[in-house]
């Protein structure tokens, strides 16, 4: 971020004394390797980027592929340099991880989610992930199978042949009532489902909207920051009331809430500690869960040929069990390809050390973004990038597994829930293409809602008997 007109006023006037010839020589280093960073297309004055990002943002940084493998994005007056290239990526959040903190984004989100899991670094993030890991264990998603399956069902049996089902809507409630019911073992009624869709809808469209905001509009009453405070507050306040009444209760679900409940006694933790990390559990599991389910089925709609071939491969599979669920070849393939496709749009890190990337010279405080979407719409990685094409992955047991394939991040910043939303996301799927196919409906151009993968703010489709 630059520097304030005031603190440049004040450092004119303050002296310095001359720098050594070498600490001179390593500053017009950075300063020449800055301006070497290939620059984003279409950069405006004073808009700089943000215009173009604003009007059609997935495919502004899918064209930043073709730029370099790190670009300067100005929006306004902040500046990132975005990765798009997956060894750079495996730096920054593998190999040298610790030069890194949280960015832009995170700094936002804090002021909601507190010390949680979502906004910490270092080894306050590390003891989140182990307090945090029992639940997300391999024989406990399997105990949720069973749940998924039977609110996808339901959804699936409350369509009619011909509906027009708006089905990003549909998606969001089942996402939410599977991880009420799974990690906090709350069966939620509609007026909760539709409550926290929107709560997580402001949240998210607030953070992201914000973080670009200039610091003195950042307080500012705008209706952005009206609504993602208010979601905030009523958010903390929902799970509140969830951990309050299962410690009046005296029961013990062996689920999330428990795992916080034993981790407050044990380390003397205070009860806002864990309501911030089940607004983080929350928050984190629907938002993208959701988006991407929506794209499946849009793809699927796009796509009868593909369509078809799941349906034969879960007709052919019988009743669905966890042991089962990852021998879907065809389903899985039909996964990596819509992560691929519809991916986060962009993170961002900030160095607190000098770092260095593709042979430039980044000092401490330089935003360094990426782009899983820019990555996954590499044409250097990815032949035919905007192809859709579940074959272009290897079958299921082939060994083979793809690196540049990065749907839930990668190293520390991994999604502490990937392996539970993919889960969700197989069992969604093999029960509503079980019943159903969904065929596309003529429509105006649809806008798309705010959050980490873009996606449209509704998505009429069409709903019919499966023909196997």
């Amino acid at each position: 971020m630059r520097e304030g007109v005031g603190s440049l006023l004040s450092g004119l006037w303050t002296y310095r004394p001359k720098p050594p010839a070498s600490n001179l020589l390593k500053e017009r280093q950075h300063v020449v390797d800055l301006r070497d960073v290939p620059c984003a297309p279409g950069r405006l004055p004073v808009l700089g980027h943000g215009w173009k990002m604003w009007r059609d943002p997935v495919q502004f940084m899918v064209d930043l592929a073709g730029a370099g493998k790190i670009v300067r994005v100005d929006i306004a007056n902040l500046v990132v340099y975005v990765i798009t290239d997956i060894e750079l990526l495996h730096s920054v959040l593998v190999e040298n991880s610790d030069a890194y903190e949280r960015g832009l984004l995170f700094k936002r989100i804090r002021l909601i989610f507190g010390e949680s899991l979502i906004v910490t670094d270092g080894e306050q993030h590390k003891y989140l992930r182990r307090l945090l890991q029992p639940a997300f264990h391999r024989t406990q998603l399997e105990s949720y199978v069973h749940t998924m399956k039977r609110n996808a069902d339901a959804l699936a049996s409350s369509w009619q042949p011909g509906q027009i089902v708006e089905v990003r809507s549909a998606v969001f409630g089942v996402v939410i009532a599977n991880l009420l019911e799974s990690m906090f073992s709350h069966e939620p009624d509609a007026e909760e489902i539709q409550l926290i869709s929107g709560l997580i809808t402001d949240i998210g469209a607030g953070a992201i909207v914000g973080s670009l905001l200039p610091k003195k509009l950042e307080s500012l009453p705008l209706p952005v920051n009206r609504k993602f405070t208010s979601a905030g507050m009523r958010l903390r306040d929902y799970c509140r009331e969830l951990i309050t009444a299962r410690r009046a209760s005296g029961d013990r679900r062996n689920d999330l809430i428990d795992i916080l409940l034993d981790s407050v006694d044990e380390e003397h933790r205070s009860d806002e500690f864990l309501v911030e990390q089940a607004m983080t559990i929350l928050f984190g599991g629907i938002d993208a869960s959701t988006a991407t389910l929506t794209w499946a089925l849009y793809e699927l709609s796009r796509h009868p040929e593909v369509a078809s071939k799941l349906a034969k491969e879960i007709s052919a599979a019988g009743d669905i069990s966890p042991r089962n669920l990852d021998q879907l070849d065809y389903l899985n393939r039909f996964l990596n390809e819509v992560t691929r496709m519809h991916a986060a749009l962009l993170q961002t890190r900030r160095s607190i050390t000098t770092v260095e990337l593709d042979g430039f010279t980044f000092p401490a405080g330089t935003n360094i973004g990426y782009s899983i979407t820019a990555i996954h719409r590499n044409p250097n990685i990815f032949p035919e990038p905007n192809t859709f094409d579940p074959d272009r992955w290897p079958a299921s047991g082939s060994g083979s597994k793809c690196r540049s394939l990065v749907p839930f991040s990668k190293g520390n910043q991994m999604c502490l829930g990937n392996n539970y939303a993919w889960i969700a996301l197989q069992t969604t799927l093999y029960s509503l293409l079980s019943k159903w196919e969904f065929r596309p409906v003529a429509t105006k151009k649809i806008r798309r809602a705010m959050g980490p993968i873009p996606v449209m703010e509704k998505l009429p489709l069409e709903v019919q008997p499966i023909s196997v």
